[in-house]
């Protein structure tokens, strides 16, 4: 009977030991479903789950009732009333139930600060995982009229994508090089199979817009865009109750994604805005890191 004891006792202490260690240890990049390099802003009431936001360089702000469910990371974050985060990363953290500024960690005389920074290790992500991806787009422009649909484009190069009012843009599946892409209200532009798209200059989308795998057909994680952007405008940018598909991966522009939209993917930008009431879902196409 002894015997039988210690052959369950032992893996489930050596699972809760694994269990811990995983609990203290940074998020990889792959498992982001926000990521900055000079910071990240979450607007009132943002959702993300599973996955975790995080700053290379900056610091994440948080505002009132914003929900992480996963790891906040990043030098220094800030948060509002309300909020709730899974476990924190960091070298200070501070608002909220913090007061004005508070180094996390243990105190003298007195317990620590609840729910306080564990410690931040740097880079927090590999810089090299976080280059920039050439684009070399054609010269021939893709327009859909309003309210109008085409067969499914193959593979290629082209010049700037334009999704006018209702329409629809189907790709085929694979490589695609294009200048920009833009989506009208209402428009449409959805990967039949995996797709890796490189934009050279900046994709937006107008109000309740759709950029991404085709439901039922393909996963978010099986969709790519690498976007170069434009010094004068955000790399990627969505207007109110977008839906977005895909990681976008745009570590030298920013992003903003709307109000009410829905994001499942990955965001990888220069900075991170999730304006109010968006609900981001981490499923990234990013590789897994090396064993």
């Amino acid at each position: 009977m002894a015997r039988s004891v210690v052959r369950f006792v032992v893996p489930s202490l050596l699972l809760a030991l694994s269990q811990l260690a995983g609990a203290q240890s940074q998020p990889a990049l792959r498992t982001y479903a926000i990521l900055g390099i000079d910071g990240v802003r979450l607007a009132a009431n943002v959702r993300v789950q599973p996955g975790a936001v995080g700053a290379t360089t900056g610091n994440v702000r948080l505002a009132g009732a914003a929900r992480v469910q996963g790891a906040v990371v990043a030098p220094a974050i800030r948060v509002a009333h309300g909020v709730r985060v899974g476990r924190l990363f960091c070298s200070t953290v501070s608002g909220g139930p913090f007061g004005r500024g508070v180094v996390g960690g243990p105190t003298v005389g007195g317990s620590g600060v609840p729910g306080g920074c564990l410690q931040l290790t740097t880079p927090v992500v590999d810089p090299v995982l976080l280059a920039s991806v050439p684009v070399a787009p054609g010269t021939g422009d893709l327009t859909i009229q309003p309210r109008t649909a085409t067969a499914a484009v193959a593979p290629g190069a082209y010049g700037s994508v334009v999704v006018r009012r209702g329409a629809l843009l189907e790709l085929a599946g694979g490589a695609y090089q294009v200048r920009s892409i833009r989506l009208a209200r209402t428009a449409r532009l959805v990967c039949l199979d995996g797709c890796r798209i490189g934009v050279a200059e900046t994709v937006s989308l107008a109000a309740r817009a759709q950029l991404g795998a085709a439901k039922g057909m393909v996963d978010a994680s099986e969709v790519r865009l690498d976007v170069a952007g434009s010094p004068v405008a955000p790399a990627f940018r969505t207007g109110p109750n977008a839906i977005v598909a895909g990681t976008v991966f745009a570590p030298t522009g920013d992003i903003v994604l709307g109000p009410d939209g829905q994001y499942r993917g990955a965001f990888i930008g220069r900075s991170v805005l999730v304006r109010a009431r968006g609900r981001v879902i981490q499923d990234s196409a990013l590789p897994p890191p090396p064993r």
